[in-house]
């Protein structure tokens, strides 16, 4: 399985990277929304977006899910889980309603990605087992 993170901050992205570790043998880092959409163009696409909500001054985890569902018809079926210090309510629901599965507030454990991967990847469980 594959995921992609997008995260403009290096610590936060190495430390996503270390969590997800277990669950997917491809794991690809962006720190720029650029490099992320080029990234949704090459195949196989990813299983799994961990995306930062603020992403530099000029760009939004937020904003990158529209894009995504506007620009890319397959990478819009990969679900995103949106990654945030905030731990304002009003932000979570703003993130659901735009597209994202879930959202996790930082710092990211395997206590907080463990059962979203669980409940999108059942296969896991048998894994587990």
């Amino acid at each position: 399985m594959k995921v992609i993170i997008l995260d403009d901050s290096r610590t936060d992205s190495y430390l996503a990277s270390k969590v997800a570790m277990p669950y997917f043998s491809e794991i690809e880092v962006y720190g720029m929304p650029g490099e992320f959409h080029s990234a949704l163009k090459k195949e196989p696409l990813a299983d799994m977006i961990l995306m930062d909500v603020h992403i530099g001054n000029l760009h939004n985890g937020i904003g990158e899910l529209a894009s995504i569902k506007e620009q890319y018809t397959a990478a819009s079926l990969i679900p995103v889980v949106v990654v945030t210090a905030s731990t304002d309510v009003a932000l979570h629901d703003f993130a659901r309603r735009n597209g994202a599965v879930e959202v996790i507030v930082k710092p990211i454990t395997d206590e907080k990605l463990k059962p979203i991967l669980l409940e999108l990847f059942p296969e896991l469980v048998a894994e587990e087992a």
